[in-house]
């Protein structure tokens, strides 16, 4: 496992270099920044936009590694809708609007410590809503990070992938209605209308917790590190993964990667 996922990493840095660097690509970087007056020579400010871009990129990447650890944990079963990009999902428009109702209602509050209650609050008034026989619900479009179940159990998860928390606050506020949001429709998918069977869960992957959730209750919906290791997969640990993610970028494979396209952008003449 553990050299599947050291493949894994280097492959996928391999096909984020390629696609940022294409002729194409760089062209059209390249003339964006000639209108651009600045004295930071240009060629250096395509080269950090092009990190910047692999580096944002690399959310997309922490759900294809999850995704490959659970196919590789015999008690789990990866969702069809896991990892699919712009999902077809299905909400009520009372749910819809209790879910705005509860986001906004969390920006005006002093103290999180009703969370908890008015969280479930929520979810379970938006479930009943959404099991109505014959509820009227409208189409909206959302990525699915990671959807699986535990094998011989009526066990559901819904995973919301993030790296760290530092996220700017009108950013935060859309992550978490994102989240809520793409649950209920989920919720509808696989016809489960019970959070004790059917768990929520936003993960960052890094531990550090750098800013209080003021809308979804910690420890009981929010995961950091180690802990969904620990409580999901046998074969491989949170340490496996940390020490395989920062060797790899001093390997010489990897840096030799970005030696290339280095030299790359440095030589065109656009």
């Amino acid at each position: 496992m553990q050299q599947d996922i050291n493949s894994f990493i280097i492959d996928t840095i391999r096909d984020l270099i390629d696609d940022s660097s294409k002729y194409e690509k760089l062209q059209s970087i390249f003339r964006k920044h000639m209108d651009k007056t600045h004295f930071i020579p240009i060629k250096y400010r395509v080269l950090a936009g092009i990190l910047q871009s692999m580096n944002i990129k690399f959310g997309n990447f922490i759900e294809e590694l999850l995704g490959r650890i659970i196919q590789n944990e015999n008690k789990l079963i990866l969702h069809r809708l896991s990892g699919e990009r712009n999902a077809r999902l299905y909400i009520s428009e009372d749910s819809q609007n209790l879910l705005d109702k509860y986001i906004t209602s969390r920006q005006t509050v002093c103290s999180d410590g009703n969370l908890l209650d008015k969280f479930y609050s929520c979810i379970d008034e938006c479930l009943e809503i959404e099991k109505r026989p014959h509820i009227k619900t409208m189409e909206f479009i959302n990525d699915v990070d990671i959807l699986f179940s535990i094998r011989d159990k009526n066990s559901f998860y819904y995973l919301e992938i993030k790296y760290n928390d530092d996220h700017d606050t009108g950013k935060f506020i859309d992550i978490n209605r994102k989240f809520i949001k793409t649950y209920i429709g989920l919720s509808n998918t696989i016809q489960i209308y019970d959070i004790d069977k059917f768990k929520p869960i936003l993960y960052y992957l890094i531990p550090t917790r750098k800013k209080g959730n003021i809308y979804i209750p910690e420890p009981e919906h929010i995961y950091r590190g180690e802990r969904l290791f620990n409580e999901f997969f046998s074969n491989i640990s949170y340490q496996d993964l940390d020490k395989a993610l920062n060797n790899i970028g001093n390997s010489r494979e990897v840096i030799k990667l970005f030696d290339v396209l280095y030299g790359k952008i440095m030589n065109q003449t656009f």
